[in-house]
């Protein structure tokens, strides 16, 4: 028996089916996207440098029985677990990845990819039930995986896998709404748990929007409900809940509680005016090279990746038809709906231009966290697929004046739009002629059929060309395999023969000048310890006491504590080797007394420092401070700490302690490392009374340690270092980090507050 709510749509008898279309849609992805498929090409940019080092981090360490909690190879120590894009919870893309041994750059291009099609394939299930025909399910489709910022922000990787899932949450809901169930509840919740396992911008403004979508369909649906399906609705919602918890609230308890300790944790309103669009990003709708972010030296705003909105010549003048789906009744809630949401998401990806943005961030939760409103370009996309697709659904095929009007303006504007690729004395890219000489040759070749199949697939064969020359040129989506060519260069082979060669737990530690980012997170993959690495979160004490950056593509902030390389404090972190590179764009450096080179070619230079102190210190002198208090840096640098110890207290219950143990806690210890894992440290202690150990690893929160199985208290030592009070006698200590302790441990902070 039909339930009463379910809508049987009115298609033409001679609509091919799902899986035909869905087979269609699957040649468009792999002709979109061939040179990424066939591994000639990767993905580019931080999908090379910051998010596929990221995923082999956590698969490797998997593959080998390993914890890939804590990442001791980047930021001298990073929570990997609690990185918000660092995808170790994303359910499709790490089963994919753990398929292989070693996977490989083009491995990872496929599995982000494959998300695109995924959600290609919900929304063309969604136009499908709201009665589109071939022409405009794919039409929607194709926009969804390639249109705007699909297209040009595909290095983004971990916000390109949460939009991939938004089709595949609303189809979900959608379904659910007209029966709801508990199956289809968990089915929604395990989507939509998917989704948010990303905790970027994009999974928040998508569950504001799939929140907004089922509270009105839900507000639509319940006078229909008998009292049967208002409690299935009841059951369904807090499964649905219950599912999307269990996916997607281990991600978000992580992110937060590092996010407090973090450089972010509130970004200032004026910080985001930098990624904050204007109208004049809506002139690459209809002209993608308008703004030169294809050829020429951009002039549009925020970054020339993030202005970017061709959807293609096709889906623009198909829009005209807009008004037959508002006309619709079943296509017309859609249209409203997803109207609203594509206004709503154009004047929050304004940001500080217009009032919306600021009035949220006012009092909106979370908005806070966030740096680039240009962000919601991905929610307007997804609007405009939807939009794309239903206006598409109306377009007359069998009518050749249509078809001829139609593909004669796509002639001139592609025709236009290849004029626009010479830019500032660079070379026109006349291969981008092929759009226009494309949409001619499917007019003549439309004017001999009167196949309505035949002609959407001339038409989608020319949305492919025009993406090609346009979108998916290479400019935005495709980068040499850099993973492999850093992997051969003779200066990584050097340090990686170096450390293997010392027998020390932890090993020494590099600096990085005048690199490029690949000598920042991809160092991981080489097992190489570095002070820095690539990614916008960093820890707060970590940046206040050494300095990271972002990325090598910044220059080296010097700190009170870390003036130079070679400073005291890098000599606590066992920074052994100063690596500089030859960049054009920095200034040159040289390295400062007390370093002697050791390596030389042409891109790099490696020097190692005359003096570092061992990664186990044994101090039997105090100087206290009080909780808060910073030591001189004068004193500080000039003093010996294989000697000395300062004991710099995180509060003051802390402060309380190291003031008995200051006293008490004066023994010379003697200490050797037994094993290291990433999230483990044992060390054999003996000492004839009690006496301090210190690890120079980062102090922070979830590292406990323990003594013969018996729980100690860590201290907070030399500013951002870990310390431990060893008592007397032989015994095994350990040190191991607990990603929920450090939930615990902040979750207590803010209670004390």
């Amino acid at each position: 028996m039909t339930h009463p709510l379910t809508h049987t749509a009115h298609r033409d008898p001679d609509l091919p089916s799902f899986p035909r279309l869905l087979l269609v849609l699957s040649m468009l992805w792999a002709l979109l996207n061939l040179p990424l498929l066939l591994g000639i090409r990767v993905l580019p940019w931080d999908a090379l440098d910051q998010f596929y080092p990221t995923v082999y981090f956590n698969v490797h360490s998997l593959r080998l029985g390993l914890a890939p909690w804590w990442n001791p190879h980047i930021y001298s120590g990073y929570p990997q677990i609690a990185d918000p894009q660092g995808m170790l919870f994303s359910p499709l893309l790490m089963a994919w990845m753990l398929l292989r041994q070693a996977p490989g750059m083009t491995w990872f291009t496929w599995g982000v990819l494959l998300h695109l099609l995924m959600g290609g394939a919900a929304m063309l299930a969604i136009l499908r039930r709201d009665g589109a025909n071939a022409l405009g399910a794919l039409v929607g489709a194709t926009v969804f995986m390639a249109g705007g910022v699909a297209a040009s922000r595909l290095e983004h990787v971990p916000i390109v896998i949460a939009y991939a899932y938004a089709p595949l949450a609303l189809l979900a809901l959608r379904q659910f709404l007209t029966s709801p169930g508990v199956a289809r509840g968990a089915w929604l919740g395990l989507s939509a748990g998917a989704m948010v396992t990303q905790l970027v911008q994009v999974s928040y403004l998508l569950v504001l929007v799939i929140s907004a979508y089922g509270l009105i369909g839900s507000l639509w649906h319940w006078p229909n409900y008998n009292t049967k399906y208002r409690w299935r609705w009841l059951a369904g919602i807090l499964v649905a809940l219950a599912c999307s918890l269990a996916l997607g609230l281990p991600q978000l308890l992580l992110t937060s509680a590092y996010t407090s300790l973090s450089n972010r944790s509130e970004l200032p309103l004026a910080s985001v005016a930098g990624a904050s669009l204007d109208s004049r990003a809506f002139l690459s709708l209809i002209v993608p090279n308008a703004l030169h972010a294809l050829r020429g030296k951009y002039d549009g705003p925020a970054s020339l990746i993030e202005a970017y909105l061709y959807i293609g010549i096709i889906p623009l003048l198909l829009l005209t038809n807009i008004g037959s789906a508002l006309r619709n009744p079943q296509q017309r809630r859609q249209v409203l709906f997803f109207g609203v949401v594509a206004v709503v998401a154009c004047l929050y990806m304004f940001g500080t231009n217009a009032w919306l943005y600021p009035w949220l961030y006012a009092w909106l939760p979370g908005i806070q966290h966030f740096r680039r409103p240009a962000d919601a370009a991905y929610v307007f996309n997804l609007s405009l697929s939807i939009w794309a697709g239903l206006s598409a659904g109306h377009f007359q095929l069998a009518s050749r004046r249509r078809v001829s009007l139609l593909l004669g303006a796509a002639a001139v504007l592609l025709a236009l739009a290849s004029s626009y690729m010479r830019a500032d004395g660079i070379r026109w890219q006349a291969g981008s002629l092929a759009a226009a000489c494309m949409a001619i040759l499917v007019l003549v070749l439309l004017q001999k059929t009167t196949s309505p199949w035949h002609k959407t697939l001339w038409l989608l064969a020319l949305m492919v060309v025009d993406y090609r020359c346009f979108s998916l040129n290479g400019t935005f989506n495709e980068s040499r395999d850099t993973i492999r060519q850093f992997a051969e260069t003779p200066a990584v082979s050097f340090l990686s023969t170096q450390l293997q060669s010392q027998d020390q737990i932890p090993p020494p530690r590099i600096e990085t000048l005048n690199t490029g980012v690949p000598w920042d997170n991809q160092v991981s993959l080489h097992g190489i310890d570095s002070t820095q690495g690539y990614n916008p979160l960093r820890y707060a004490l970590y940046e206040s006491w050494y300095g990271g950056r972002e990325s090598s593509l910044n220059p080296r902030t010097n700190t009170a504590f870390n003036p130079s390389p070679g400073s005291a404090l890098s000599q606590l972190l066992g920074v052994k080797y100063l690596v500089i590179g030859d960049r054009a764009d920095a200034p040159p450096v040289s390295p400062p007394p007390g370093f002697t080179k050791i390596f030389s070619d042409q891109h790099e230079t490696i020097w190692q420092a005359d003096h570092v102190y061992p990664s186990l210190l044994t101090p039997t002198r105090v100087n206290l401070l009080a909780a808060g208090q910073l030591p001189q840096p004068q004193d500080f640098s000039a003093t010996d700490f294989r000697t000395v110890l300062w004991l710099t207290p995180r509060d003051r219950s802390d402060e309380v302690e190291d003031r008995r143990l200051g006293t008490t806690c004066t023994g010379q210890v003697a200490a050797s490392a037994l094993g290291a894992t990433p999230t483990t440290l044992s060390l054999h202690t003996r000492a004839l009374t009690a006496g301090w150990l210190v690890i120079n690893e980062l102090d922070f929160p979830g590292w406990e340690a323990t003594v013969d199985g018996q729980p100690v208290a860590i201290h907070r030592a030399n500013g951002m270092f870990r310390a431990v009070c060893v008592p007397d006698g032989d015994h095994e200590l350990q040190f191991r980090f607990h990603p929920w302790g450090m939930v615990a441990a902040v979750w207590n902070q803010q209670r004390a507050r």
